[in-house]
């Protein structure tokens, strides 16, 4: 379907090495830009007993009309797949307030502590900003199972670079038409990072491509020099990566 090879070049060019899971990506213009983002790591040997509790949990959650469609991704490849990412997009800053005091009115966060904050030994809360302008998305996440999440660890004062950088990776291959689906994303809260992620259907869509990214670029500007600085600009923006890959749990999301 969409051939995850462009997760390998894409990322591996872009910082001479190798960022869910996104739902529905409403458009550019729109100031509902944010994903709310819950990292949850059970005791240990408790999985189990997580899952059971947190979709009984989805289940009130759903009785009560809960305004969002959370969304749930556990690691599959990476150093540690020990937790899971429960997820929802998109959503306005104002719409934090107005889901707070709806929490507040339905007990929902009581009903999280008395049924399954027992079996979680930690919690890590995050915002996405997401970057419409510079993204490829499609209108649905139909028939897209996995989603590689590279991580950028970025060095201080390189906002502006990384924001050139990005826009000018984003157009060529935009104007390329390149084949593949990938979405942009500044973290909130914790150590400041960029994420990009790509989806994908099936492992089988992991083989590189036959032209690798890079090398689309080479013949898309007819100047490999201008090419080679372009990469070289973008790898020194950043201390380091990590990159995952989640796939995307039905039976612990909401419909």
């Amino acid at each position: 379907m969409y051939k995850v090879n462009f997760v390998k070049t894409f990322n591996c060019l872009l910082v001479s090495t190798v960022l869910l899971f996104s739902t529905l990506v409403q458009g550019a213009e729109s100031k509902s830009n944010l994903a709310d983002v819950w990292k949850m790591v059970p005791n240990e040997g408790q999985s189990a007993q997580f899952e059971s509790a947190f979709k009984a949990h989805l289940k009130f959650r759903q009785k009560q009309k809960d305004p969002r469609s959370w969304q749930t991704y556990a690691p599959v490849i990476g150093k540690d797949i020990s937790f899971y990412i429960v997820r929802h997009c998109c959503l306005a800053w104002a719409d934090l307030d107005s889901y707070q005091q709806w929490s507040k009115e339905t007990g929902v966060l009581e009903h999280w502590n008395k049924n399954v904050a027992s079996y979680v030994r930690d919690y890590e809360h995050y915002l996405n900003e997401l970057d419409f302008a510079n993204s490829n998305w499609p209108e649905s996440n139909k028939g897209m199972q996995y989603f590689a999440v590279t991580q950028y660890r970025v060095k201080m004062g390189k906002g502006a670079s990384i924001a050139e950088g990005k826009k000018t990776l984003s157009s060529y291959a935009k104007a390329m038409k390149w084949p593949y689906y990938w979405s942009w994303s500044d973290q909130i809260g914790g150590k400041e990072g960029l994420s990009l992620v790509i989806p994908y259907s099936n492992y089988a869509d992991m083989a590189p491509p036959e032209e690798s990214f890079y090398q689309a670029i080479v013949k898309h500007l007819k100047d490999e020099d201008k090419t080679k600085a372009i990469f070289k600009q973008w790898s020194g923006n950043f201390k380091s990566t990590d990159y995952t890959i989640y796939r995307i749990r039905p039976d612990l999301s909401m419909k």
